[in-house]
C-alpha cells in the first residue's frame, strides 16, 4: 500500500479578524487538506473573518489539489471568511480561477502590491 504524504510549507497567523497564511513549495491534495484543516481551526471562535495568502515564488500546487483548494475556500466561506487577498508572487496564483465554483461569491483580490491588499481586506470587514 502507498501512502501520500502531505506538501507544502505554511505558517499561519491571527491578528484580530484577519488570517495570514504564509506558504512555499508544491502543495499536493494532503497539503491542501491540512492547511483548509489549520485555518479552519484557527478560525473557529470568530464569525466573520478575512484570509490574507502571501505565496514566495516557490509555492505551487499540483492539477489534482486544484479542486480540494476549491473546496477549502468554500470551506472557508461557511465558516464566515468574507474575502481573500493573495499576493502575486507566483505563478500558481491563478490556477484556480477557471476551476472557481458557481457558489464560491466571496470576493479575492490577486495583485502584486501586499499594502492595496491588506486595506481592501480591512475595508471588508
Amino acid at each position: 500500500m502507498v501512502t501520500s504524504s502531505a506538501h507544502g510549507l505554511y505558517s499561519l497567523s491571527l491578528s484580530q479578524n484577519t488570517v495570514s497564511c504564509d506558504y512555499s513549495e508544491g502543495f499536493n491534495l494532503h497539503g491542501v487538506r491540512e492547511l483548509t484543516r489549520d485555518v479552519l481551526s484557527l478560525t473557529a471562535h470568530l464569525n466573520a473573518w478575512v484570509l490574507f495568502q502571501r505565496p514566495t515564488e516557490t509555492a505551487g500546487i499540483t492539477h489534482d489539489a486544484i479542486g480540494e483548494m476549491m473546496a477549502g475556500y468554500l470551506a472557508f466561506q461557511q465558516a464566515g471568511c468574507k474575502a481573500v487577498g493573495i499576493v502575486e508572487n507566483s505563478i500558481f496564483v491563478h490556477a484556480g480561477s477557471p476551476h472557481r465554483p458557481s457558489n464560491l461569491t466571496m470576493p479575492f483580490m490577486i495583485d502584486k502590491d501586499e499594502e492595496k491588499i491588506k486595506h481592501w481586506l480591512s475595508g471588508v470587514l
